[in-house]
Order: C-alpha cells, then sequence, then structure tokens
C-alpha cells in the first residue's frame, strides 16, 4: 500500500499515464564524454534528472521491465524470443531521477540472468547472460570510472604495464561474473585483456589495476665497494645469513652480487632496506687477519705420521658428520632464495642450502680449509686452518703428544725334558701356577735355586717376591735347558719381539733351462728362513701399574731333511700359541704347553768291525718328551733410578764388568770426565 504522502501506482497505469501526460521540464544534465558506450538516450522530452519516481513493481514479467526500459530509454528493445522465466520486484522512492531508474532497470536485468547491450543509437538489446559476450557488447574506449555502476554488459580492452596479463588474469578469474559465457581473452604481445562484463565488474577491474599495475616498490640499486673483504665472500656470507627464515623479512625483488673485477658488492631492491645492508655489509669489510695460518708443530713424543693420519681422519669425519647434519635439515625446511625484479621467489636446491649450513662451523669445529701433513725428516706436522682450526689442533697435539708409559719385560726361555711322571714341565719343575701367574713352589727343580716357598702380595700392594727364581745361562742343568734369558723394554701399545734360533737358506723356487749345447741348465731360488723360538708381545699399561699382556709364541725345530727336486730340504716342525694375560708390576707370568715329541734310536756295537758289530748287536728306541716354559716379569718403568737396577746387575754378571761400569759411571759434565 501507498504511504499517505506518496502514491504508488502499477507498471501498466504509469505507462498509460505517461503516454498522455505533457513532459515535466527539468534541468538537463550533460552526459560525460568519456562514457563512450551507448547509453540510454533519453526520450525528447524526458531528461536524466526529471524524477519518475514513485516505482513500484510487484511480480511483474520481463516483458514488462523491458517496455519500461524501452520507454525510458527512448529505444526500440531488441529481445530473443526466450528470456529467463522470472518475475521481478523493485521499489523505487518518489525522488528517484530517469537515470537512477535506468541503472536499477539494468541491474536487476542482471541479476536475474538478462545482459543489457547498446545497439547503435536507437537501439537495446536484451538477451541471456550465457550469449552476451557474442552479442558484440559496446566496446568502452576511456575509462569505466566516469559511468554509473550497473548491471549493462560492455566490453574493455586494459593495456598492463608492469604485471603479467597471463598471471593477473589467473587472480582475476574467480571475481567475473560467470554466466556471461567465454573467458576473458589475453593478447601476450602487448601485455593486454579484453573483458566483457557488466559496467559494474568493469569498473572493479579497472580500480584493482589502478592499484596494483605498478611497482609494488620502488626499486633502487647501491653498490659497495669494499677495501678489506673480498666480495664474493661477503655476497656467499650475507645468503647464508638471510636464507631460511630471514628470506621472508626481505622485499621478492631483492638481489646482491658481486662484480669480482671491481670488488664490489651490488644490491639491487628496495631503497627503504639500504639502510640495513649499510650496517651489515660495514660489518662485513672490516680489516683481519688471513683467512688461513699455516703452523708447524714440532713432536717430542710421538710419531708426526702417526699423528697426522689420526688428526686427517678426525677432520674428516666431523667435516662428513657436519655435511649429513646439514642435509638433514636442508630436507626438513624450505629455504627461499631473492628472485629478481618480476619474478617469483623460488626454493633453494638441497646442494646450496646444504653448502650454506656447512660453511657454519661452531667454535670447536674444524673449518673447510684446514690440513695436517707430516713432517718426517723433523718429526713435526705442518698444520694450516684458521685461527680456530689451529687452536683446535695444537689443543689435541698437546694432550696425544705425551710420553707413553713404559715397560721392561724379562723373559727366561726354557726347555724342560718331562720324565715318565710328570705330565708338563710345571709340574717336572715344582712350580705353583694360578691363572698364569707364579704364587709358589713344591721344592727346588733342577736348574732352579729357590728360596722359600711361596709369593704373595703385602698389605700395601707392592709385589713381594720372597722367593725368586735363579735361571742362569748354564747350557743344561739335569733335565732343564736354558735357551735363553733376554729382557725387552717398550711402550705402551707398542709391540716387541724376542728371537733366538738360526737361519737357514731355503730353496724357494727352481728353474730349468734348455741350453744348445750344455743340455738343461737348473737354477734355484733360495730365501733365508729363521728358524727358532720367537717371541711377540704387546703390552698395554694402566694407569695403577698392571700391565695386560698380547704374547704370541712360535717355535718351529728342524724335524729332519726331505729331498724335493733334487734339493735337500729341512722339515720344519712348527708350534704356536697366543695368550691374554695380566699382571701387575713385578708378577711373574709362566706360559707353558708347547710339547714335542722325539722317537731315537741307538744300537749296541758288537766286536772291532762297524758292519758287522751294527748287525749283530742290539738296538733300542727311546721316546723323549720335552716343554717349552716362558718366564715372563713386566717391570713398569717409573723414570727413576731403580729402573736401571735389572740392566746393571745385567752388567755385574759379565767379565767386562768394570770396563762398562767405569764407562756408565763417567757422566758428561763431571770433574772425572773434563779431566780425561
Amino acid at each position: 500500500m501507498a504511504s499517505p504522502k506518496r502514491s504508488s501506482i502499477s507498471l501498466s497505469l504509469l505507462l498509460a499515464v505517461a503516454a498522455i501526460a505533457d513532459p515535466v521540464p527539468s534541468t538537463t544534465v550533460p552526459v560525460s564524454p568519456a562514457v563512450a558506450v551507448a547509453a540510454a538516450i533519453p526520450a525528447p522530452t524526458l531528461s536524466g534528472s526529471d524524477k519518475v519516481g514513485p516505482v513500484i513493481l510487484r511480480d511483474e514479467t520481463v516483458s514488462q521491465v523491458i517496455e519500461l526500459l524501452q520507454r525510458w530509454t527512448g529505444k526500440t528493445v531488441l529481445r530473443p524470443q526466450a528470456l529467463p522465466a522470472n518475475t521481478y520486484n523493485l521499489s523505487l522512492p518518489e525522488g528517484a531521477t530517469r537515470d537512477e531508474a535506468l541503472q536499477a532497470l539494468e541491474t536487476l536485468l542482471s541479476l536475474n540472468g538478462c545482459a543489457v547491450i547498446g545497439q547503435g543509437d536507437k537501439f537495446l538489446k536484451v538477451v541471456p547472460n550465457a550469449v552476451a559476450r557474442t552479442e558484440t557488447p559496446a566496446l568502452i574506449a576511456g575509462s569505466t570510472l566516469g559511468l554509473a555502476p550497473s548491471g549493462r554488459v560492455g566490453a574493455k580492452i586494459f593495456h598492463l604495464e608492469f604485471i603479467p596479463a597471463t598471471e593477473f588474469l589467473t587472480q582475476l578469474a574467480s571475481t567475473l561474473n560467470s554466466t556471461l559465457g567465454a573467458a576473458p581473452i589475453v593478447f601476450n604481445r602487448t601485455n593486454s585483456i579484453l573483458v566483457t562484463d557488466s559496467i559494474s565488474n568493469l569498473q572493479r577491474i579497472e580500480g584493482i589495476l589502478k592499484e596494483l599495475d605498478h611497482p609494488k616498490i620502488d626499486f633502487g640499486s647501491k653498490v659497495y665497494t669494499l677495501e678489506h673483504a673480498n666480495a664474493a665472500d661477503v655476497v656467499r656470507k650475507l645468503t647464508s645469513l638471510l636464507s631460511g627464515p630471514l628470506s621472508g623479512r626481505l622485499s621478492s625483488g631483492t638481489t646482491f652480487s658481486s662484480d669480482d673485477r671491481t670488488n664490489r658488492v651490488i644490491l639491487l631492491g628496495d631503497p627503504r632496506q639500504q639502510s640495513f645492508f649499510d650496517g651489515l655489509v660495514a660489518q662485513l669489510d672490516v680489516r683481519s687477519d688471513p683467512n688461513t695460518h699455516t703452523e708447524v708443530l714440532p713432536l717430542r713424543h710421538a710419531n708426526a705420521p702417526d699423528i697426522a693420519t689420526l688428526l686427517t681422519q678426525l677432520v674428516t669425519g666431523q667435516k662428513a658428520a657436519r655435511a649429513g647434519t646439514a642435509a638433514t635439515n636442508a630436507n626438513k625446511r624450505t629455504t627461499t632464495t631473492p628472485a629478481a625484479p618480476g619474478a617469483t621467489a623460488t626454493p633453494a636446491t638441497p646442494a646450496a642450502a646444504v653448502a650454506a649450513a656447512a660453511e657454519q662451523g661452531g667454535a670447536d669445529e674444524f673449518s673447510q680449509s684446514v690440513t695436517v701433513v707430516a713432517d718426517t725428516r723433523s718429526n713435526a706436522l705442518v698444520v694450516s686452518g684458521t685461527a680456530d682450526d689451529l687452536r683446535l689442533l695444537k689443543d689435541l697435539v698437546d694432550r696425544i703428544d705425551i710420553l707413553l708409559a713404559q715397560v721392561r719385560i724379562e723373559v727366561v726361555i726354557a726347555e724342560v725334558t718331562l720324565t715318565d711322571n710328570a705330565s708338563s714341565g710345571l709340574d717336572q719343575l715344582g712350580l705353583t701356577v694360578t691363572g698364569s701367574k707364579l704364587t709358589g713352589f713344591s721344592g727346588a727343580g733342577a736348574g732352579l735355586n729357590v728360596t722359600n716357598g711361596s709369593v704373595f702380595r703385602t698389605p700395601t700392594g707392592d709385589n713381594d717376591l720372597s722367593a725368586t727364581i735363579g735361571l742362569t745361562s748354564t747350557p743344561r742343568k739335569s733335565d732343564t735347558n736354558i735357551l735363553s734369558n733376554p729382557s725387552v723394554t717398550t711402550t705402551h701399545n707398542k709391540e716387541a719381539t724376542i728371537f733366538v734360533g738360526e737361519s737357514r737358506p731355503v730353496v724357494t723356487g727352481t728353474t730349468s733351462t734348455p741350453g744348445a749345447t750344455t743340455g738343461i741348465t737348473t737354477s734355484s731360488t733360495v730365501t733365508q728362513r729363521d728358524i727358532g723360538i720367537q717371541l711377540k708381545v704387546l703390552p698395554l699399561i694402566g694407569q695403577d701399574g698392571s700391565v695386560q699382556l698380547q704374547v704370541q709364541q712360535s717355535v718351529e725345530d728342524i724335524l729332519g731333511t726331505v729331498l724335493l727336486d733334487g734339493n735337500e730340504q729341512p722339515r720344519i716342525g712348527r708350534r704356536t700359541t697366543e695368550s691374554f694375560v695380566s699382571a701387575k708390576s713385578g708378577e711373574i707370568i709362566v706360559l707353558g704347553g708347547l710339547q714335542r715329541s722325539q722317537l731315537t734310536k741307538s744300537k749296541n756295537r758288537l766286536g772291532p768291525i762297524a758292519w758287522i758289530g751294527d748287525l749283530l748287536g742290539g738296538s733300542k728306541e727311546e721316546e723323549t718328551k720335552t716343554e717349552l716354559i716362558i718366564f715372563l716379569r713386566p717391570y713398569v718403568l717409573t723414570g727413576t733410578p731403580v729402573d736401571n737396577v735389572d740392566a746393571l746387575r745385567r752388567v755385574d754378571d759379565t767379565v767386562h764388568k768394570e770396563a762398562v761400569r767405569a764407562i756408565f759411571d763417567n757422566k758428561p759434565g763431571s770433574p772425572e770426565s773434563s779431566s780425561k
């Protein structure tokens, strides 16, 4: 219902009244010359500012709306037979002008799936939205921002200056009227887009381009001339520092590169960021010591090649571990590198991320440039690297280049002939052995001089050998033969070797060469073969004075001879054992078990004639069993005069005692030595 102060009429009544009513004079508002669309041309008696309200449409058909549109524009409206069958409702206030009413009708038709298209000065077309693009809508040459927003369909070419047309069209797709048929057309060569849509949408697109189609930020450049640092090194450091999460803080167009010829860093990007780079480059371009130094580290105790190998393995392993950690971290996060102006920032390659991460090292990690070389002649290490590398290397060398603990090992090698009542050499000698250690004696055996009868430890933990073995170098005593009584001195984890025996020539190859006149000539290849007793001892010395010994025993005997290719070769018997024992300094270790059986034949000769006496005489076979017993007594050396007691005792047992003592007692620098 109409309000008391204003009346409302139906569309049919409005049209009838308008046909007979006198025109209402009004002020004519000129149309903007920028509007090139086929705008609604008012009838001669109706201007755009003339009031036409109030207007109320209730469930009107599209045909009635088109009739009203035709009346207000003064143009003939062309339409197809079928248009969307919707009903239209509209309420315009009393003060609504003709232009406002036309804008409302065109928008109302667009909302209901109908497009209004200008067709020259005298016609309008109303078609379904789906075919509007193919019905040659008017091409708007100028700006659309001066037009009244409405649902009338028009076409406009947008020329883009900075944004790629294809990229903008992708982002624009969601804002276009999807019911208007074909998609916009892109002209790549001119970087332009032809869009057909309602006046309202065209205005919105033009407004978006006005805001976005220009450089997002002012673009500038700056060149930094470096005085101390290397430009390429500074760029690598900047790339490393500003990668990862920090890359998002820079503008997408920020790049920095090095000019190696002039040693300058070139920065491209937002001028507002230049102050940040000014401070950062200034901090990096400072005078410093050379990146790497070279020093010679002399060694006092250790072997230079061994230490060089150890340090090289340590450095190589640490580099490999750091590179592996960097690769793992690079896979867990996405790092971006600055893109060129107008381009999209792309993720950094894993190799670049690993290299950047591996370049960064902690205070206790070696750099990529460290090297270690051994100088055998001076027993020194030639090391090269950064200041931190040299600090770490010196600290490691000081801890490794130490005097290792030494041990003197006294050895007695005895061969014991076993009787029928003795199953081993230990039984034959009357020794009590517990855990490979000599702990007691059951009596004095042949070749032994035993006092008291036990070996025990005092409450203080010192070794008190209350019974000592007096084995001498006498060739044979009854059933015990002392083969050797050597003493060796070695360091921690350094193998010592003792050999007692002989070297014999052994044929290792034979070559036959046919001669023209002399027949076949045979030549043999001969090498020297050590045959005897070999003892290898590898000591590991503990801080508490204990010694762990790895003992390898090898005994080779000549069992007889054999004829091979005309050459008489010795038959060699071999007995080997390997033992691992632990003892305190001064304890006696007993190793046995290397037994051998030998069958001997003897004849009793009758009469003075040799062959008749041997033939008629009797014969006897006898089997002899022997066992090799090895006594070891390790002494951990303390660096005091006590260490020389055993050596001096051995000197006193020789016939040259006085001469040797005179030399050792004459110390260099003493008054006695200077007077001679």
